[in-house]
């Protein structure tokens, strides 16, 4: 049997407020992710893309239609199964880094574990290991104001995959980067995705940074308007 999508989105619409003052942030979306695919979404200012990046993180759900992931519909879920959800099957990037500041790049890594409860030593060498796959081994006890902008996004990279996520969110990872620290945040992404499987979902309004996806797809006015395929950016890089 083939295996379903890692995440299927089933005629999702979101709406917001009511009457005349409805805003339909989704309409009847259809879109489905495979596992392992690096996918970025594009779009104007309240087109929808944000929206759908909240409902595939489980930061809200959708009015109507179905969110899918590996295979179970979550419409069923209450708080505390999505909350479950985001903290064991998702990791999160964010352009502004989001990092704490007086903590130290392995404090700041192993953040994640702690929230699951598992013991000192095995969370400490667990993000030791996720900041070495992204380049900052000997950084680890560098507090975060010690640390450049692209070594910042870095650690939050390592916090994001330290516990192994079926799911990597990404909203605009590089929008506060300059253009040599942006492409090797991306050369990272993609490595990570090449080498360790790892699924990404990426918003950004960058179209060189958006190359770098095997996949674009563009909202427009809560609809998903356009699936692009494309050979990314960094298979002429790598």
């Amino acid at each position: 049997m083939t295996s379903p999508p890692l995440i299927e989105f089933r005629q999702v619409s979101k709406i917001y407020g009511e009457g005349e003052a409805a805003i339909r942030a989704l309409d009847h979306v259809d879109l489905a992710i495979e596992a392992h695919e690096f996918v970025a979404i594009m779009g104007p200012s309240g087109s929808g893309k944000s929206t759908a990046m909240n409902i595939l993180g489980c930061l809200d759900v959708p009015t109507s239609g179905e969110y899918v992931f590996q295979g179970i519909a979550t419409s069923g879920f209450d708080r505390a199964q999505l909350t479950l959800l985001r903290r064991h099957m998702l990791g999160f990037v964010f352009q502004g880094f989001n990092l704490l500041s007086r903590t130290s790049a392995v404090e700041n890594v192993e953040l994640p574990l702690i929230y699951r409860g598992m013991a000192v030593r095995e969370r400490r060498e667990r993000a030791r290991e996720a900041l070495a796959l992204v380049g900052l081994s000997g950084r680890e006890h560098h507090k975060t104001q010690e640390l450049s902008g692209g070594q910042q996004q870095r650690v939050a990279i390592a916090r994001a995959i330290v516990t192994e996520p079926a799911l990597l969110l990404a909203d605009e990872p590089t929008g506060n980067l300059d253009t040599k620290t942006s492409v090797e945040i991306m050369d990272l992404m993609t490595r990570l995705n090449r080498e360790q499987g790892i699924t990404i979902v990426m918003v950004t309004h960058e179209p060189d940074i958006a190359a770098y996806a095997e996949r674009l797809l563009r909202f427009v006015d809560g609809k998903l308007e356009t699936e692009v395929e494309h050979r990314r950016r960094a298979d002429h890089v790598l």
